[in-house]
């Protein structure tokens, strides 16, 4: 017979661990403001970088520009956390216009009331408060932005990566 000891110092850890692995599957990338990111796009295998002076390309995963960080303002579009996506290597931030079916990326200051600043990457896609969702262009570094409606974003183009590093 087990003492009620010895059942609760193997009880007690084991609800600690499952606290933990709880917790940590609930770290969404729009609630953990302040932490460094990379994204992996899902078609080429690079990170998405903010590029020395211009716009964002898919590159290579080493040096600085390719971390990013979530800032701090959020507000809630279509039951998603939104924030600003904001490169560590330029302090700008990704945005995207409202042109036409293949929206430009760029960089640019953060705040000025632009919708297309506001990003969630929840459930693997990188998707903006207009609906656009981000995407490589296939054979270049170029990145682009497609409403769901345009494009069938179940491409691994659209598809993004997040990790914390």
């Amino acid at each position: 017979m087990t003492s009620w000891r010895a059942r609760l110092r193997l009880a007690v850890p084991a609800t600690v661990a499952a606290f933990l692995l709880a917790l940590t599957g609930t770290l969404t990338p729009a609630s953990a403001a302040g932490t460094n990111w990379e994204y992996v796009n899902g078609y080429q295998g690079n990170c998405l970088r903010a590029a020395d002076g211009g716009a964002p390309v898919v590159g290579s995963c080493s040096g600085t520009n390719h971390l990013w960080h979530w800032g701090t303002e959020a507000n809630t579009w279509n039951g998603h956390t939104m924030r600003r996506l904001v490169s560590n290597a330029s302090g700008d931030c990704l945005t995207s216009d409202y042109g036409n079916n293949t929206n430009a990326v760029s960089m640019a200051p953060c705040g000025g009331g632009r919708s297309g600043q506001f990003w969630t990457a929840d459930d693997g896609y990188m998707q903006n408060q207009n609906h656009l969702y981000l995407a490589t262009f296939g054979s270049t570094t170029g990145l682009y932005t497609a409403d769901w409606g345009d494009e069938a974003p179940s491409a691994t183009s659209f598809y993004w990566s997040g990790y914390i590093v």
